[in-house]
């Protein structure tokens, strides 16, 4: 009997040939890095970007509240201003604690700052109320402060921070046509016609003012 045997491939060959077939289908080394180049390249380029907008994001929200938090301060001025009231200091009434208003032109920290002190009514607590605008600086930054209580009784007072990290606050009264920082009722007899409030503050390098006027309404006199 013969046995044909030449269409029967020696095994190590049908070894080889399997083998073959197996590395044909993955990837090489230069393919793998190559790929791994491309997606560090673009990971890099979403972080870069998310973190760029993030930024953008964190820095409006910042500058918006700080548009906020100064407009929000400059009406209750104004308002309070419209209500505020004097009366002269009488002899027969030393003794008691004295209505007013006091604008002081101070230097703080090498700038040109205004300290506000006046007396008003205020509708909030249906009395007459003392209240104090002044700047302190704190680690080389302006800080904007308010302190106010009941005429008659200062140790009732409270104070609250408004506005962090400002360029100035400044108050001006207009008088014979000009706009000074100076004013005493107390020396003047009678209140200022016309004030004029300015805080200034930095947006991204650009000095950013906001100002607001007031009339007081109440009259110079009880």
């Amino acid at each position: 009997m013969r046995i044909s045997v030449s269409n029967v491939s020696p095994p190590h060959r049908q070894a080889s040939y399997r083998t073959g077939n197996v590395c044909g289908t993955g990837f090489t080394l230069i393919e793998v890095l190559v790929s791994l180049t491309l997606l560090t390249i673009v990971v890099g380029s979403v972080y870069s970007t998310f973190h760029t907008v993030q930024r953008a994001i964190n820095r409006f929200n910042g500058i918006s509240l700080k548009y906020h938090e100064a407009r929000t301060t400059l009406d209750f001025m104004r308002r309070e201003i419209e209500s505020s009231i004097f009366e002269p200091l009488l002899e027969e009434k030393s003794n008691e604690n004295p209505t007013r208003f006091i604008i002081r032109d101070r230097d703080v920290f090498g700038k040109s700052t205004s300290a506000l002190h006046f007396t008003a009514f205020s509708s909030q607590y249906n009395s007459v109320q003392n209240i104090q605008y002044y700047i302190e600086e704190n680690d080389g930054h302006l800080l904007l402060f308010k302190k106010q209580g009941p005429a008659a009784l200062s140790e009732e007072a409270y104070t609250l921070e408004l506005i962090e990290d400002i360029e100035s606050f400044t108050v001006e009264t207009l008088f014979d046509g000009k706009w000074v920082r100076t004013w005493n009722a107390e020396e003047t007899g009678a209140i200022p016609e016309r004030i004029r409030i300015t805080i200034e503050f930095d947006d991204n390098g650009k000095a950013v003012q906001l100002t607001e006027y007031s009339i007081p309404r109440i009259g110079t006199q009880l």
